[in-house]
């Protein structure tokens, strides 16, 4: 098993990372420090609001909006749902995915940022199955943050079962050399089989999560995948 002391040294270099990153990004050491005084104030807090699912909630809804049967139309494209501002279709659909609570907040958040559209008919559709961010705004940096602590805790988990066993995905694929004129083309490649990945993924999860009406009957955890392209300069 892996020792506290490896752990620590573990978290060490990922701190390393994240300090080099804000470096290379033009932050002083005075503000990064600032920042990991102000994470570790939250982070530790006995009661922290933290509203990291912004992002994943908008996506999550345009998701099942492609998938619920009860939403598509004959073709299994997804249906225009009413929304008056107070009731309609496109509200169930909210309180199916999200619950009472979080669902008129969604739906907002989907109009605020053009992720869904009114149509001649009066009703909404999704502008896409797929919701990307928009920039490196609050909700982009809370994904962020819950990417990286995914991240941590995945590999931690790994490292507990020295690899072995029931271990989950945590894979990386790269060449230090790829010529430039190949990037572009890499991006798109890389693009389209992810979203194949994910989709194909997103699908199986979908088929085992259990409704909303079964919560607390059922023991359930988070689960899903993450992952993401890079490119860097050269390092030296």
């Amino acid at each position: 098993m892996t020792s506290k002391n490896q752990r620590l040294e573990f978290f060490g270099s990922a701190l390393s990372a994240l300090c080099e990153l804000m470096r290379s990004n033009g932050i002083s050491r005075e503000t990064t420090k600032k920042q990991f005084n102000l994470a570790m104030t939250r982070g530790y807090a006995l009661q922290s609001i933290r509203d990291v699912d912004l992002v994943t909630n908008m996506a999550d809804l345009c998701r099942r909006w492609h998938f619920e049967t009860s939403y598509l139309d004959k073709l299994g494209n997804p249906r225009a749902l009413t929304w008056n501002g107070k009731t309609g279709t496109l509200l169930s659909l909210a309180r199916k995915v999200h619950g009472n609570k979080k669902a008129r907040g969604v739906i907002e958040n989907l109009i605020s940022r053009k992720h869904i559209r009114r149509v001649r008919s009066g009703g909404w559709l999704p502008n896409a199955q797929v919701v990307a961010p928009s920039g490196l705004d609050a909700a982009q940096g809370h994904r962020a943050s819950a990417m990286f602590e995914r991240l941590f805790r995945t590999i931690s988990y790994n490292s507990e079962r020295r690899y072995r066993g029931e271990v989950l995905l945590e894979v990386m694929a790269q060449v230090p050399r790829l010529p430039v004129r190949e990037i572009r083309a890499f991006k798109k490649f890389a693009k389209a089989q992810g979203l194949i990945f994910a989709m194909s993924v997103d699908d199986w999860l979908e088929s085992r999560n259990i409704p909303r009406t079964k919560l607390g009957r059922i023991p359930t955890r988070q689960a899903g995948v993450i992952a993401f392209a890079f490119e860097q300069p050269p390092l030296g």
